[in-house]
């Protein structure tokens, strides 16, 4: 009974990831206002180059004056149960051993943004590294404000073995959960049903 509940547990939290992340996209088409096409291109030229510089400024700003260093545990790998098989399961390795380091720091909004690298064993058994930039939209729901939940994305570069370690691109969501200097992040790979469709957690320490 009690491993049913754990892995009900652990399936109701990556659909919780996904649905977080989609609500967060419907939420920012929402806000879209609908012009005319002349000033529709206009305003959609802007906002990509007004986004493209918030990006760098955001990875400068982390970079040049952190507040925080972070420490990374990997602690979950969890495969999609209803995408992949038993008989896969059974082969996959879902103890990500391995650690990282980061930079952090909060916005004059709240928000968070970190500059990371992690190595962790992978499905396979096999060392994943993975470096990049994080952000997350911070709320802080409860009067005590050291209690907070965040949802943002990250953009990094991963290399894997079955890939032969050639680095590729990637750009997924992310949640978190936090009280003081813990916090517990997440993230979810989309995929199908031979690759991907894998739930990823960590702890990260600020000091």
């Amino acid at each position: 009974m009690k491993n049913i509940l754990l892995a009900n547990s652990r399936a109701a939290l990556s659909y919780l990831i996904i649905a977080l992340s989609l609500l967060v996209s419907i939420n920012v088409q929402a806000q879209e206002k609908v012009i005319n096409p002349q000033e529709q291109n206009i305003s959609s030229q802007n906002n990509d180059e007004g986004l493209w510089a918030s990006f760098k400024n955001n990875i400068t700003e982390t970079w040049d004056a952190p507040q925080n260093h972070d420490l990374f545990l990997p602690v979950l790998t969890r495969h999609n149960r209803h995408t992949h098989s038993k008989k896969q399961i059974e082969g996959y390795n879902e103890h990500p051993w391995g650690g990282g380091y980061g930079i952090s720091r909060y916005d004059e909004k709240g928000n968070w943004h970190a500059l990371y690298a992690m190595a962790f064993k992978d499905s396979f058994n096999k060392w994943e590294p993975v470096a990049g930039y994080g952000y997350e939209k911070i709320w802080q729901p409860l009067d005590d404000k050291e209690f907070r939940l965040g949802v943002g994305y990250i953009a990094a570069v991963s290399a894997r073995d079955n890939y032969d370690y050639v680095p590729f691109p990637m750009v997924l969501p992310l949640v978190s959960a936090g009280y003081s200097r813990l916090t517990f992040q997440a993230t979810y790979v989309p995929g199908t049903s031979t690759k991907g469709n894998v739930l990823f957690g960590w702890f990260r320490w600020d000091f």
